[in-house]
């Protein structure tokens, strides 16, 4: 074979490997500028409202968010996404809240925040910007009021972003709920274990059950007022009502009662005095306190509706965030 055949077949099987090499390379690994079939997305943004804790009121909380890019491939050049307030988006949702009768939210207040950059970028090759953090201060919220700030993404270079996913809603508010009863014990003054059914005894007042129910002792003797119940939560809880749910199938329970609660376990201290229940209200009625952290409530029952000596109760529960 000659030294031009030689030259010649040399160049081709050149040219096979390079096509093949190049035919190699997944799609997915490709670059390119298109925009065509690519787009943006605001991590988080397309789950809706975003919850940031303001409770307890620490000095600074920190949320984390990228952009993210999608198409056929990756950008071969950098993408970069400006950030700014979304005021439009602030005004639309308090639109639907005003039609839906819900209060308006309002706006972060004033110095209660930051972005540590307004401008993100993904690097060519890349499909994630690097991490965007929102600093916020929670001590500058009203736990009483409910807040919104919406941050919106936008892109210079021609890239669409996904519908619904350019701007991030960030939703600051407590809401107040019936703690958790695990781990709680009761105490009471008296009970009537042989009511039977897991019903007549302290734990009634915690199980989760309004249909159990804990009474005072009636048999043989009939205990006089006051009674009390008491229960420890096992650690401190921040609380802002208690919660009490009279027996079910029976309305002659007690009428007039005083809470007293403890931070320490050992010294009380009086919370609400001569509160009246309602006698034909089945569900649980609450009765708001000065919010504060406490390890145990004392439930101290003065009368009763019938004037019977003896009463009942369906649960016990402490509301609070």
């Amino acid at each position: 074979m000659n030294k031009l055949n030689k030259t010649l077949i040399a160049i081709a099987v050149g040219l096979v490997t390079f096509t093949s090499c190049k035919k190699d390379i997944p799609t997915y690994e490709q670059t390119s500028d298109t925009r065509e079939g690519a787009w943006l997305s605001v991590q988080k943004a397309v789950n809706g409202m975003q919850s940031l804790t303001i409770f307890p009121q620490v000095e600074e909380r920190k949320d984390i968010f990228t952009v993210n890019y999608g198409g056929l491939g990756l950008p071969a050049s950098n993408i970069s996404v400006d950030f700014t307030v979304d005021q439009a988006a602030f005004d639309s949702v308090n639109r639907v809240r005003e039609t839906l009768g819900q209060p308006a939210l309002k706006p972060f207040p004033a110095g209660s925040y930051t972005l540590d950059k307004t401008t993100g970028t993904i690097q060519a090759g890349n499909i994630s910007s690097e991490n965007i953090s929102l600093t916020y201060n929670p001590t500058k919220f009203d736990l009483d009021e409910q807040y919104l700030l919406a941050i919106k993404a936008t892109n210079g270079q021609g890239y669409n972003f996904r519908p619904g996913a350019s701007t991030l809603l960030y939703y600051a508010a407590v809401i107040e709920k019936a703690h958790n009863k695990t781990g709680w014990s009761a105490t009471v003054s008296s009970d009537q274990a042989s009511e039977g059914n897991g019903n007549g005894v302290a734990t009634a007042l915690i199980d989760n059950n309004v249909n159990s129910f804990w009474s005072s002792t009636w048999s043989p003797a009939n205990l006089p007022f006051p009674h009390w119940a008491e229960v420890n939560f096992g650690k401190e809880l921040y609380v802002t009502q208690i919660g009490l749910t009279r027996r079910q199938n029976n309305a002659n329970g007690f009428k007039t009662f005083d809470v007293l609660g403890s931070k320490d376990g050992t010294t009380w201290i009086t919370l609400l005095q001569d509160q009246t229940m309602v006698q034909t209200e089945l569900d649980m009625q609450k009765f708001p306190i000065q919010p504060q952290y406490l390890s145990k409530i004392k439930i101290v029952m003065k009368d009763n509706f019938n004037k019977q000596m003896s009463t009942h109760l369906a649960e016990i529960d402490a509301i609070g965030y």
